[in-house]
């Protein structure tokens, strides 16, 4: 075991000295992070204030446009062919012209937009919310005046009461990206420095020197897993550390996407810990193999950005899963990485799933030690020498 301790420590020190594996390990995460959330959370913060959008109106004394002006920022157009024209070069998102006045007392306002921008859906549903408020009180008012009361203008209102099931979790946004991040960066944290474990020796002609040590190749193999293993987990925590810079310091733009915190309770944490470590270590096996499998540390590469895309698509389905009855089905424990962010996921909701967790587990730990076995296997071969 002491063999074990130096050839890890060994990698360690490499991996440290490196500052391609320290900024894509260890800031790399905490910067895209705070980038990440700064802006978006501007963006999106900006688009949803109505005073940060601008809407073209024909001009008319119509005294609805009061109510359009204390909402937006109003630029008046001469004619509707004017207006349209805006439309079709894309200076204007959403332009308004007020008919006529039907004989029913009823006001149509035709509502130009180019339906593939999304901008102008998000105008054109604030613009939507103020008419249907103003269709609302106008209604009250008829209502109150003919001495009927103003609830007759709603005979059914919807009146929505939460049920808080466990802890309460995380906010929408976290829930959604947290395990999506925390995932993937588990895996790439460890892709810039698995090429060179033993890929990269074998160029290197330094593996030679390592194989007649007094160390046993299975050793090798351990101190090698470890230490990718604790960089691929060093970056995942990274990338939690920088939500929680974001957090703590309120940055600008952050306020809108985090406005509960992060929301993380004692027990979300309990099983995120449970359920990342096995994936980490599935993850570690998973780069080891293919760096040792390779010829050189070209060939590692290519093999292991292929096997990105099988960690990315069901990392990237576990942020839909949650509009779709997928996630609370027994199924999606026996799926690796997709498990591993949908337990996170629930746990962050505050409803922590004990059995999918265990189940979790279970599967990674299990691959992690299938795939250690095939690297210890390759390691016993003589070609595992074999360099371009």
């Amino acid at each position: 075991m002491n063999y074990v301790k130096q050839v890890y420590l060994k990698e360690v020190r490499e991996m440290l000295r490196d500052k391609r594996t320290r900024s894509m390990a260890f800031f790399g995460p905490i910067f895209m992070m705070i980038l990440f959330v700064c802006g978006f959370g501007s963006i999106l913060g900006s688009v949803s204030k109505t005073q940060n959008q601008t809407i073209h109106v024909l001009k008319t004394e119509n005294p609805l446009t009061q109510l359009l002006e204390k909402a937006f920022k109003v630029v008046y157009v001469e004619n509707e062919q004017a207006g349209e024209e805006l439309i079709r070069k894309g200076d204007a998102k959403v332009f308004l012209a007020f008919g006529a006045q039907t004989t029913g007392g009823q006001l149509d306002i035709d509502a130009y937009f180019d339906p593939k921008a999304q901008g102008a859906q998000i105008v054109l549903s604030q613009v939507s919310g103020i008419i249907e408020t103003a269709n609302k009180k106008a209604l009250e008012q008829t209502l109150t005046s003919s001495g009927l009361p103003a609830t007759a203008a709603e005979p059914v209102k919807l009146v929505k009461k939460e049920v808080q099931i466990g802890e309460k979790g995380a906010g929408e946004f976290i829930v959604s990206m947290l395990p999506y991040l925390i995932v993937i960066w588990a895996f790439y944290g460890g892709f810039s420095m698995a090429t060179d474990l033993v890929a990269g020796e074998k160029e290197k002609a330094t593996l030679e020197t390592l194989l007649i040590s007094p160390v046993t190749r299975t050793q090798i193999v351990l101190g090698k897993f470890f230490a990718l293993a604790s960089l691929c987990l060093a970056s995942s925590v990274s990338s939690l550390i920088g939500f929680m810079l974001v957090s703590l310091l309120k940055l600008p733009g952050t306020s809108f996407l985090l406005k509960g915190g992060l929301g993380i309770t004692p027990t979300a944490a309990i099983v995120t810990i449970l359920v990342l470590l096995p994936t980490v270590a599935m993850f570690a096996a998973c780069l080891l193999s293919f760096s040792t499998y390779a010829k050189n540390a070209r060939e590692a590469q290519s093999y292991i950005s292929l096997a990105s895309f099988v960690v990315v698509v069901p990392a990237a389905f576990s942020q839909l899963i949650g509009l779709t009855d997928a996630a609370n089905q027994g199924w999606v424990n026996f799926v690796p990485v997709l498990n591993t962010a949908n337990n996170i996921r629930n746990a962050l909701l505050g409803k922590p799933d004990w059995i999918g967790t265990a189940i979790t587990v279970t599967i990674s730990g299990l691959i992690a030690a299938l795939l250690l076995v095939v690297v210890v296997r390759l390691f016993n071969r003589e070609e595992v020498l074999t360099r371009v």
